[in-house]
Formats: C-alpha cells, structure tokens, sequence
C-alpha cells in the first residue's frame, strides 16, 4: 500500500501548530497510473562494444521485428520478448554511421517512441541514429558557422498546386554580394523534400567542408520528386514525368527570383539519387544547356526504357553535342549490392555508344543514404570550381 501523507486544515488548530500529519490509505481514482518500464527504457542503446540495442515496450504484441540499412537490415530481424513486456535487439557490432531503421509490430509500421530523431517519407516516418567515430567525422556537428534550411512553399503553376522544398543557404548567405551558384539535390523514390536534411545530413556536410575551405559557397535547393497522383516517373524523357515540368516551368525560375544566384549554365548543377537520378537525366539530357554538373547517382534506366531511348531520342538527345560541354557528368554507385547496379551499367554502355563522355565511381553503401552523403562528400568539392 501507498502511504500519501496530508495536513488536514480540518483539525483543531493546536494539531496542526504542533505540525502533525496523518497517514491516510490511498484510494485507486481514475488519473492515477501504475508505473511501467516504460518510463525508464532507453532506445537507441548504445553499448560499450559498437553493438546498438533497440529497445520497445509492448506488453500486448505478440510479434516486434526491425528493418534498415543496418547491416543485416533486410530482411528485417526478430526482437525478443522479455517478462517484463519489452521488446529488444542488439545490432552489429557496427561501423560508426547514420543508420535509419522500422520497426513493425504485429504487421503495423511503428514509430520508436524513444527515439525523437527521424525523416519523413511518403508515407510516413522512419526513425534513425547516429553511432559517432572518425569514419562520419566528415558529416558530425562541429564547432564551425553554420548554414540555414527554409521550408519553402513555391507556386507550380505546371501543376496547379503549392509544393514545398528546403532551400540550404551557406553561412554568411545574407551579406553575400555576388551572385551565387545552385546545386538543385534531388530525393530518392518514397522519400521527400526533407530527407537530404535529415537522414542525408547534407547541410552538415557542406557546413564542414566550407569551413575546411574545400568547397565553393552555394545555394542547395532539395524539391519534393512526387508529384501528387503520379506513380514513380522512371521513363525516358520529361514529357514522363510532371515533375520535370515543375522543376524547369516553376522551381528554377522561383529560386532565381528569390535568391541572390547565377541564372548562367556554368551557376547550375543537378544531382538526384535513384528515382531523382532518373529525374535528374530526364531533365539534363534533353535541356543540356541548363547546366554545367550533371550528377545522377545510384541510377539507370530499365531496359526497354533504354531501347525507348534509343529508338526515339538518339538523334535529338543522345547525339547532342551540348552534352559533352558539361564540365562534369558524374556517375555514381553504391558498389554491387546497389539494385540499380545492372541497370546503370546497361545505361553507360549506351552512353559509350553514343560517345557521351562521363566519369564513374563507386562507394560501399548499396541503395542507402550510407552510400549517398559520401557520394555529396565527394562531388561537392568538384563543383563550380
């Protein structure tokens, strides 16, 4: 039993001067609570040996299982059940990273409650951490002057609706003169606009490598790929896909009339992974003369997509000398776990074909973000230079 001790001011006065209190039984009323374990867990765990033990209180599930891109990630793995009605999994020991995960529990998808750290998608939240070493000093929160991210909300009058972006300005944006150059970052397919920001720590990186000197300040705009009602576009051409017709009709001109930078082809880049790599050759192939950085990563197009390509657009696209007057065309994997790896490679050797000069490089990560901020890591320094 509950002892709850209270002063009475009903008692005589002399009680109550002498500072006597009374034990009384605690009743059970409603608003009171019985205490869990769940008041206490901790998840992400972190443990001394590299492991990272995920943690959920689910007295009443009867299966808890975890996804990532974690090693061992997919397919997702089973947490074990203790008496107490937590649920936990220790993973690895792990190489230091950013490593996003889900968990679903008895078939739902479901936010960890412990962990506020997350990244929007489509349809929904995936939680994620950070295991911190030297091997993601290149993307940790340092002690150096900082950019800002803007939520902004543009017109598209392509689409008849106002869509969101997130805009990265450099530090020291404000008191900038001249004009600045773009890099226009695209998503993957299910995630969003914010993702870049999130799980990608894209201004974080850029943060670090402007404060080493190794890049050129610029302007990072990071649109939403999706466009309401429309499949994932992963055809030949832009006339497949509304989003390019956004990103040339609506963001570009928005972001030039905004903002203090280049409207020159040698101000622009585009990079776009996966299902924004699509997009991002979409849009560069068939308007070169937009850009001068040209940057599609863990990529290609499908096969009869490309006998499409072929059979349509080899005079007007694949032959077009402004092509080969990028200053870069760089091209990137995520090794041979990436799944798009055939399809990249079948996309190059069309790109041989045709003498279309590019540059190619491989990292390890596969098809995940563990691969990608390397990737910005590396590229960006090579731009507008």
């Amino acid at each position: 039993m509950k002892h709850l001790f209270f002063r009475l001011p009903s008692l005589p006065k002399a009680l109550l001067a002498a500072g006597m209190v009374f034990p009384l039984v605690a009743q059970a009323q409603p608003g009171f609570r019985t205490n869990t374990p769940n008041d206490t867990l901790v998840s992400p765990k972190f443990l001394p040996d590299g492991r990272v033990q995920l943690n959920l209180y689910a007295p009443k599930a009867s299966d808890v299982t975890v996804s990532g891109d974690f090693p061992g990630g997919f397919p997702a793995q089973k947490l074990t059940k203790a008496e107490n009605g937590v649920w936990s999994l220790a993973l690895g020991p792990l190489t230091p990273n950013v490593y996003s995960y889900d968990m679903v529990v008895d078939g739902v998808k479901t936010f960890d409650p412990k962990n506020p750290r997350f990244k929007e998608s489509q349809n929904g939240v995936s939680n994620f951490f950070e295991l911190a070493g030297k091997e993601v000093d290149y993307l940790a929160v340092k002690n150096v002057p900082h950019g800002k991210i803007e939520l902004v909300w543009y017109p598209s009058s392509s689409l008849g609706t106002t869509r969101r972006m997130h805009v990265y300005t450099p530090p020291g944006y404000a008191s900038m003169k001249d004009k600045l150059p773009v890099l226009y970052l695209l998503h993957g397919g299910g995630d969003n606009d914010g993702s870049w920001t999130t799980v990608g720590r894209a201004n974080f990186i850029l943060d670090n490598l402007l404060a080493e000197g190794r890049m050129k300040p610029m302007l990072v705009v990071m649109p939403a790929g999706h466009v309401p009602g429309t499949a994932i576009a992963m055809g030949a051409g832009p006339d497949q896909d509304p989003f390019a017709k956004d990103f040339i009709k609506d963001i570009i001109p928005y972001v030039e009339q905004h903002y203090n930078v280049s409207n020159r082809r040698e101000g622009r880049a585009l990079a776009g992974l996966s299902m924004g790599g699509i997009q991002t050759m979409n849009i560069a192939l068939w308007n070169p003369e937009l850009f001068s950085y040209v940057l599609p990563l863990s990529t290609g197009y499908f096969p009869p997509v490309l006998t499409e390509l072929e059979t349509k657009y080899a005079t007007t696209v694949l032959k077009n000398p402004q092509i080969n007057k990028w200053k870069l065309f760089w091209i990137a994997m995520g090794g041979e776990k990436d799944i798009a790896y055939q399809n990249n490679r079948n996309t190059m050797a069309l790109f041989d074909k045709y003498g279309i000069k590019y540059q190619y490089t491989e990292v390890p990560g596969g098809h995940s973000f563990l691969a990608w901020r390397q990737n910005l890591y590396q590229f960006a320094p090579l731009l507008f230079r």
